[in-house]
Order: structure tokens, then C-alpha cells, then sequence
């Protein structure tokens, strides 16, 4: 249905990695190790063929508010699957908690869920509380990324991206410390080399030129 989020569809090339699309958002649902989901950034207007989708997948045990920003649809899916577990990092959950009104816990109980090739990137200086995902399948690693990376406006004829970009409000309203966030995110580029990026905006960023391109964009953005 027009304008509502997308049933959920395997993401190529990802193990246990479901992703769904409302206009250029995204919401990706992460296959925990006891077969059961967390929703990473739950995206506005779940429908009925969204919901569908999910219960063919498995139990939504966990939603991810990945930054303290992406609060929208919290409420709506809490009320959707009123046994999962909202959680954020420790940096954005007083806020969520502020603008919400809803019990946000901490990524505890998620972290110990998560299957042995995932595990949690928390930023370094951001002033939004942004977390990341990084999976590492076979040779390749990927990332599942909030505000900081971007791919270009989805198309019909194309979800996929080899373009990354950075959301325009990003470098103002996302970091608090420039120089620090320059340092970390490059040096984390060069020890992860991700292939794939599975961001929040836009198109799916794929291409195995990627860490370069990364690398340039965030010196062209974030470079003195």
C-alpha cells in the first residue's frame, strides 16, 4: 500500500538480515541466535503486509532506536509487539526516554543475543548516540549504519548504490567532536573495510572500492 513501510525481503548477500523501505527509510530486522528478530530503527506507517511479513520471519523480540533522532514510529511498534524489548545505547536513551515516554532499556540483553559474526560499533564522537551494526560474513564485512552514511534517493529501478553519501544535517545536528569523529571513522574504514553498507536513508551502498570511497567522502566532509 502506498505509503507504508514494504514487507520485509531477505537482503542479498547478508545472512539473517531482512530490510524494509518506507520512501528512502529503512527499517532492517536482524535474525537473533535464538531465531528471534530485533528491528533496527523501526520506520513510520507498519501496515498489515509489513506485519505479515515479519510473523514469517519470526518473533520481534528487541526494537533498536539506533539514535536518539529516529523516536517517530517507536510508540506504534511498541503497541505492535508489546513483549519486545525497546533498547538504545546509554548516550541517546535519556532523550528517547524524554520524547517518548516509553521504558528504554539498554543493549544488554540484545548484545547477548546477537549472533557470534555481529557485534555493536558505538561512534566516537557523535552527540546523538548513534550505533551501528557490524556483521561479518564470509570474507566480507558489512555495516548497518544510521545518520552517518547515506546512499542516494531510492529508485524502481535501483536499490542499490555504489554513491555513498552523508546525510546533510548529519555533520551539524550528528557530531559533537569533528576531529575525533574524522580519527575514529577513518581508522575504523581501514580495520573493517566494509563492502556493503545497509543504511538507514537511501539506497543500499555495495562495491568493493567501498573503503575508498568512504575514506575520501569523510575527508572531503569532516577534513580540515
Amino acid at each position: 500500500m502506498a505509503g507504508q513501510l514494504s514487507v520485509f525481503g531477505k537482503l542479498d548477500g547478508v545472512e539473517g538480515v531482512f530490510v524494509a523501505d518506507r520512501n528512502n527509510l529503512r527499517c532492517s530486522a536482524l535474525k537473533l541466535k535464538d531465531g528471534r528478530l530485533c528491528l533496527f530503527s523501526p520506520v513510520d506507517a507498519l501496515g498489515k503486509e509489513a506485519l505479515e511479513s515479519l510473523a514469517g520471519i519470526g518473533e520481534v523480540a528487541f526494537l533498536l532506536a539506533p539514535n536518539h533522532y529516529h523516536n517517530k514510529a517507536l510508540r506504534a511498534y511498541s503497541e505492535a509487539f508489546p513483549t519486545a524489548e525497546l533498547c538504545a545505547s546509554d548516550k541517546a536513551a535519556p532523550r528517547l526516554r524524554k520524547v517518548t515516554g516509553l521504558s528504554i532499556e539498554s543493549l544488554k540483553n540484545l548484545k547477548a543475543g546477537l549472533p557470534t559474526d555481529t557485534d555493536f560499533i558505538e561512534p566516537v564522537g557523535l552527540k546523538t548516540g548513534e550505533v551501528w551494526l557490524r556483521l561479518r560474513g564470509g570474507k566480507e564485512t558489512s555495516w548497518l549504519v544510521v545518520d552517518a552514511f547515506c546512499g542516494p534517493q531510492i529508485r524502481a529501478d535501483q536499490k542499490e548504490s555504489d554513491i555513498p553519501e552523508i546525510l546533510k544535517p548529519f555533520p551539524t545536528y550528528g557530531t559533537g567532536d569533528k576531529a575525533a569523529y574524522l580519527a575514529w571513522v577513518r581508522q575504523q574504514i581501514r580495520e573493517d573495510k566494509p563492502k556493503r553498507i545497509v543504511p538507514c536513508h537511501g539506497a543500499v551502498l555495495r562495491a568493493e572500492d567501498l573503503p575508498a570511497k568512504l575514506e575520501d567522502l569523510v575527508e572531503e566532509v569532516f577534513g580540515v
